[in-house]
């Protein structure tokens, strides 16, 4: 189903991104009586090799629906990143082929999964579900995450801990530029899911609550996900910093969960204080095996 909610993401994001290309980047002359900031949507048109009007209906979230060879003929005439060219296809229905996303709510960890986390003793890890749940965690993921088993609902979530508990925003170094990370690729995976109840729960009770993600949000920007460095200051330990990767595994019933490992860099003492964290009888949470699908919120 092709819905106004779809259409008018698809005409929000093609007007951003014209207006953020200059006609210089694309070899046209700027002229003297240029108002329009970016480009003017005859000359995406032109260059996209499709009609101004047929362009225009898009922007105006007319009842149209544009086939994969238009989009991608847009997105290059547009300069998309890949994320970017990713997303308008995926916004237009032509996501990735054979993949269930609706199901994704009900993603399952499997035992080897959650026995592969427990041995990783000073190493933070958990698994996400495709609206960022935490699934399931090892012990060490709770210097990061606090105690998760008093968590419910969406506040088991990645993307709502970082926006909405304020002891991961203390921590976290930097965190402007990884929220704004977090959004882009929260929007990134919202394209598959747009007209989905149980995503939007997120959306819009972040949208409601936080300025910050509301500002972001609206900015349209989207990226792959990737691997990194992120540092905290842990009230107990000091300084921690890892290098992180993001892995999609398939989960124990087949559908895809994203495993996050954090590694103690190698240049830094977070080795050692992450053993002494873990050796710490008090600190919260034995491993666990979590035998449900994603929180419902």
């Amino acid at each position: 189903m092709f819905s106004n909610v779809r259409r008018h993401e698809i005409a929000t994001f093609l007007r951003i991104r014209r207006a953020r290309l200059q006609p210089e980047q694309v070899g046209l002359s700027r002229g003297t009586r240029r108002r329009t900031p970016g480009l003017r949507r005859e000359e995406v048109a032109e260059l996209a090799g499709i009609s101004t009007e047929w362009y225009a209906w898009l922007e105006q979230t007319r009842d149209v629906r544009p086939s994969l060879e238009t989009l991608q003929r847009i997105s290059v005439a547009l300069k998309l990143e890949p994320a970017e060219q990713q997303h308008l296809l995926t916004l237009g229905g032509y996501g990735a082929e054979g993949v269930s996303y609706g199901a994704s709510r009900d993603a399952m960890v499997s035992p080897q999964l959650q026995r592969l986390m427990n041995q990783l003793d000073a190493c933070p890890a958990w698994v996400t579900g495709a609206r960022s749940d935490i699934l399931t965690w090892n012990r060490a993921a709770t210097v990061i995450h606090g105690d998760l088993h008093d968590m419910e609902g969406l506040e088991r979530n990645g993307a709502y801990q970082l926006f909405m508990n304020p002891r991961m925003r203390r921590m976290l170094v930097g965190w402007e530029t990884h929220a704004r990370d977090c959004v882009a690729k929260l929007r990134l995976t919202f394209a598959n899911y747009i007209d989905d109840p149980w995503f939007n729960e997120l959306i819009d009770t972040l949208l409601t609550h936080s300025a910050a993600f509301a500002e972001w949000w609206n900015e349209h920007n989207v990226q792959l996900p990737h691997d990194g460095v992120k540092a905290y200051d842990h009230p107990d330990a000091g300084r921690l910093t890892f290098d992180y990767a993001v892995l999609q595994v398939a989960g124990g019933n087949g559908l895809p969960v994203q495993l996050v490992t954090y590694i103690p860099k190698s240049d830094t003492p977070t080795q050692a204080k992450m053993e002494a964290l873990m050796g710490n009888a008090g600190y919260p949470g034995e491993d666990v095996v979590q035998e449900s699908g994603e929180a419902s919120g």
